[in-house]
């Protein structure tokens, strides 16, 4: 095991050779070559083929007009398909801005950090605040309904909520019905648990406390302690979300961004790990949580 470790951290360290914003720019590439193959529409071709191509041809992930034509790639896309995107698609288009600007730039290093700190620290921000302004979520109204509604969130509904896979099917079904036949959901068709409208109010808190403070670290520089936290709180955001819903796009985003702004180099090293190990333990839970069901 302690030359597992050895061989591991050796990996990473030669992975991490300067200069490390040339890694970003390729992690970014891997990223965005990937993302978005389960919901795959025709505008996503040409982003894709270009992504496969400076992977291929390496030259092209410091060329300039590269990183150009990739953003008006998914400029073009997110128009295109502007009210149908999920949130981290924007971020997404964000970044690839940022790394068109940083490629044009003398200090690529320095736009990539700056930039990453203040994406971040926006998004959380923005993100804490429409929950205070969403009152759904303030009384747990927006978790409750979502854990009895997606599929994603079966175990968390299972284990935090006291109900059966079964249940969940069924509610999943009146949701379906309900939809096709365009009629208005009647919140009392759903079976739920107390344990489950408890559980969404603790977990819609403990949502809007991590993110508040993710925000407040990445943004403030003062207090100096929370500053010094803020890879510790980003990580900890991580873990705790996507082990529990296995959003793979965004999390890997947030630990790119993560890794290029990262106050040392053991934190970039976590940063790394954790993103590349990714396909193993973001599934590990519901992979264990399923076998378990299948065997009682």
């Amino acid at each position: 095991m302690r030359n597992l470790i050895k061989q591991w951290n050796i990996w990473l360290t030669n992975l991490m050779q300067p200069p490390l914003y040339l890694l970003v720019l390729r992690l970014t590439t891997i990223l965005l070559l990937l993302h978005g193959i389960d919901d795959w529409v025709w505008t996503m071709l040409p982003e894709k083929v270009l992504a496969l191509t400076m992977l291929v041809y390496s030259p092209l992930v410091r060329h300039r007009w590269a990183w150009l034509a990739m953003s008006l790639c998914l400029l073009v896309h997110n128009l295109w398909h502007w009210s149908s995107l999920v949130n981290h698609e924007y971020m997404y288009t964000y970044w690839v801005l940022v790394c068109a600007i940083a490629v044009w730039s003398q200090t690529p290093r320095q736009v990539l950090r700056w930039n990453a700190r203040w994406l971040i620290g926006l998004c959380f921000l923005f993100a804490t605040l429409w929950k205070f302004l969403g009152g759904e979520y303030l009384d747990g109204s927006f978790l409750h309904l979502t854990f009895l509604l997606d599929s994603r969130l079966a175990m968390g509904a299972v284990l935090f909520g006291g109900l059966d896979l079964a249940t969940l099917a069924e509610n999943r079904q009146i949701f379906e019905t309900t939809q096709s036949s365009a009629a208005v959901l009647d919140p009392q068709q759903l079976t739920t648990t107390p344990r489950m409208a408890v559980a969404g109010i603790v977990l819609s808190y403990w949502t809007i406390l991590i993110e508040g403070l993710v925000a407040a670290s990445f943004l403030l520089t003062v207090p100096r302690w929370l500053y010094q936290k803020r890879d510790w709180l980003l990580l900890a955001f991580v873990l705790t979300t996507y082990t529990v819903i296995p959003v793979l796009g965004f999390a890997a985003l947030l630990l790119v961004m993560g890794l290029i702004q990262a106050k040392n180099n053991l934190m970039a090293r976590i940063y790394l790990g954790l993103l590349i190990s990714m396909p193993v333990w973001m599934p590990l839970p519901q992979g264990i949580f399923g076998l378990v069901q299948n065997l009682l």
